[in-house]
């Protein structure tokens, strides 16, 4: 039997305290959301200004294609944001339904997007109305969820190795991703090394609480969170396929695109400008060019991409709102 991640070092699993409370209200996480936000869709508007104008009529664009892209939002969204996240929470908050946990990842996208390493994600506890997901429970639960997109990208990423340095790369790209796939091992090794720091007002036993969130999730639910990785960053690929067809009357096979934009995502893992903006287009329009992709088409389906599978559902989370902060301090699960 699993322990309850409130076992190690004992933890409570206290949701945010009194003075989180006191200064991040509900009004000004709001506000701070739609600033972001605006802030966001603002460096969006002057990167389009920027851009040298696009010619769709010198691109052939298929509209029917462009519906098929569109079409892939959903799936992958629910893969993400209700598959996933909840068979990750489940073990905390038993009771967590689908919509509760589709809620929480739409709520905190909003300030993922903008901040840099998406440190705004770490927030979703917020959003969830049960006390055993919310504070530094649910943060240790969202590393452990960008854990396993990283590693799902790393299989993903093997196919660019190959085509880029044959069977070597192949060899290194299994081997990488084989060293992180143990993922309650490396946990374990960080909580180990997080327990000779000194305590610095309580952030190392928080730290462990986090770290130690991985006890409560079952092994079925391990395997499926990465299996909806898997799929997601699956769908993904097919969209961009899509839009390169929606632009060009020929694109690369889809092992070739998946290869590729793995290599993208995995190097824009950690995001070091607002929304990813420029590195991800121009990590594209470099590695597409090996496929014969022009950098016109390239930055547009990629950019493209970003605005239906991020842009978009972030906005649409500026409508949830925190729960944590309304409830009552003895708010039970």
């Amino acid at each position: 039997m699993n322990r309850t991640p409130a076992s190690r070092g004992g933890v409570s699993g206290a949701a945010p305290g009194g003075r989180l409370r006191r200064i991040l209200t509900p009004k000004v996480l709001n506000r701070l959301r739609l600033v972001l936000t605006l802030l966001t869709f603002g460096v969006l508007g002057w990167y389009l200004h920027t851009r040298p104008r696009l010619d769709l009529a010198s691109l052939h664009p298929r509209w029917g294609y462009f519906l098929g892209a569109c079409l892939c939002v959903a799936p992958a969204l629910w893969l993400r944001a209700a598959a996933k996240w909840r068979m990750l929470l489940r073990g905390t908050a038993p009771a967590v339904t689908y919509g509760e946990a589709f809620r929480s990842y739409l709520g905190a996208l909003a300030l993922g997007l903008v901040t840099p390493g998406r440190v705004g994600e770490f927030s979703r506890g917020l959003y969830l109305p049960h006390r055993g997901a919310q504070g530094w429970r649910g943060a240790g639960l969202v590393l452990i969820d960008n854990w396993l997109d990283f590693l799902a990208v790393l299989f993903w990423a093997c196919l660019g190795w190959g085509l880029c340095f044959r069977a070597p790369g192949l060899m290194i790209g299994l081997g990488l991703a084989l060293l992180f796939a143990p993922v309650r091992f490396w946990l374990g090794v960080a909580d180990k090394v997080t327990a000779k720091l000194p305590s610095l007002r309580g952030f190392r036993d928080s730290s462990r609480q986090a770290l130690a969130a991985g006890e409560g999730v079952s092994r079925a639910d391990w395997i499926g969170s990465f299996a909806a990785a898997m799929l997601a960053y699956g769908l993904d690929w097919l969209q961009l396929s899509l839009l390169l067809s929606f632009l060009l009357p020929q694109v690369p096979a889809p092992w070739h695109l998946a290869g590729m934009m793995a290599l993208v995502t995995l190097a824009n893992s950690f995001q070091v400008t607002l929304a990813g903006l420029g590195v991800r287009e121009g990590l594209s329009m470099l590695l597409l060019a090996r496929e014969g992709v022009g950098s016109e088409a390239a930055v547009a389906a990629v950019f493209l991409q970003s605005c239906l599978g991020q842009f978009l559902p972030a906005l649409a989370g500026l409508a949830v709102k925190p729960v944590a902060l309304y409830a009552p301090e003895d708010r039970a699960d």
